[in-house]
C-alpha cells in the first residue's frame, strides 16, 4: 500500500495541509517503465520482419506522448495536493511531480458547506470525485461549485481535517466580527482605540475625503474588514508621518477623521491629533518607567 504523507501547518495567521505519496510516484514510475518496455518490445517483435530502421523510430517516437501522458496522469494522485488558508481565502494547489499545474484561490465568506463523502477508491488515477473533502462554494447568485481535496485520506483523517478547517473559518469569523464591533465603538471609544492602535504597530493608514484627510489604524481591520475594501487607504509609517504630517506647520488646522468606518470618524485637528497622540506616548513612558523602578 501507498504511504501518504500529510504535513499540517495550523497558526493564528495560517492553516495549511500538505500531501504527497513518494512510495506511489516511484512505483507507479517503474510500472509504467516496464509497461512501456513491454509494448514497445511486443509492437516490434510482432512486426519485426516488416518494419525497417525508419519505422521502429517512428513508431517509438509516436508511442511516447500517449505513454507520457498517462504516466502524468497516474502520478498525479501521488504528487503534492496543498490546502491552505491564508488572508481570507482557501487556496488549493495540485502538482505532478515538481510543478504546480492547478491553483484556486476561494475566498472564506463565499463557502456555503465543507462535508466529507467515503470514497471506495479502486481506480489508478485521481480525480476530485474520488477525493474525500469536499467545498461547496458559492460562484454567483444562482449556481454553487464544488471543489475536492484529499485523494486516499482516510475516513478519520478527513472528519479531522474538515472539523479543523471549520473551526479555523469559526474563529476568524469571530475576529472579524470583533474588528467590526471596534470600528462600530462610540466616536471617543474608537478614536482612543486607533491611536493606541498606531502606536502599538508604528504605522497608521492615510486617506482624503472632501479635503479631510482619514486616519485609521489596525493593518488587520483595514486587512480583513469588507467596508475598507473599496477606500484607497495608504499605509504609512508612523514615524514618516509625525514628521511629514504632524509636525508641519502648514497642517495643523487640517481637518481629520479618526477612526472613520465608512459613515463617520472623530474629527479633530492635525494638531489635537498630534497633542492626543504624545499625551498617551508619555503616559506610557511614564508606565514603563514605574514598571522598571518596581
Amino acid at each position: 500500500m501507498m504511504k501518504v504523507i500529510t504535513k499540517k501547518i495550523n497558526n493564528t495567521d495560517e492553516y495549511s495541509i500538505t500531501r504527497y505519496s513518494i512510495s506511489g510516484i516511484i512505483l507507479k514510475t517503474v510500472i509504467f517503465i516496464i509497461l512501456y518496455i513491454i509494448y514497445v518490445y511486443l509492437g516490434m517483435y510482432n512486426f519485426e520482419e516488416v518494419l525497417s530502421n525508419k519505422m521502429r523510430v517512428k513508431f517509438i517516437i509516436g508511442s511516447l506522448p500517449f505513454f507520457i501522458f498517462v504516466y502524468l496522469e497516474a502520478i498525479s494522485s501521488s504528487s503534492k495536493e496543498i490546502l491552505c488558508i491564508k488572508e481570507n481565502n482557501l487556496i488549493l494547489k495540485k502538482y505532478i511531480l515538481f510543478f504546480c499545474y492547478y491553483s484556486k484561490a476561494i475566498k472564506l465568506e463565499d463557502i456555503r458547506e465543507i462535508y466529507c463523502e467515503k470514497n471506495k477508491n479502486y481506480l489508478f488515477f485521481s480525480t476530485d470525485l474520488l477525493k474525500n473533502i469536499k467545498f461547496r462554494v458559492k460562484e454567483n447568485e444562482f449556481e454553487d461549485k464544488i471543489y475536492a481535496f484529499g485523494y486516499k485520506l482516510s475516513e478519520h483523517e478527513s472528519a479531522e481535517i474538515t472539523n479543523e478547517i471549520e473551526e479555523y473559518i469559526k474563529v476568524k469569523n469571530v475576529e472579524k466580527e470583533n474588528l467590526s464591533e471596534k470600528y462600530n465603538y462610540s466616536l471617543d471609544e474608537r478614536y482612543n482605540y486607533i491611536l493606541n492602535k498606531i502606536l502599538d504597530e508604528e504605522k497608521l493608514f492615510i486617506s482624503e475625503k472632501d479635503n479631510n484627510f482619514l486616519i485609521n489604524g489596525d493593518s488587520e481591520a483595514m486587512k480583513d474588514l469588507e467596508l475598507f475594501k473599496d477606500m484607497n487607504f495608504e499605509e504609512i509609517d508612523f514615524y514618516i508621518f509625525y514628521v511629514n504630517y504632524l509636525s508641519k506647520k502648514e497642517y495643523e488646522n487640517k481637518k481629520v477623521l479618526v477612526g472613520y468606518n465608512g459613515t463617520d470618524g472623530k474629527e479633530v485637528t492635525m494638531s489635537k491629533l498630534k497633542e492626543d497622540i504624545n499625551e498617551i506616548r508619555d503616559s506610557r513612558s511614564i508606565y514603563r518607567r514605574e514598571v522598571e523602578n518596581e
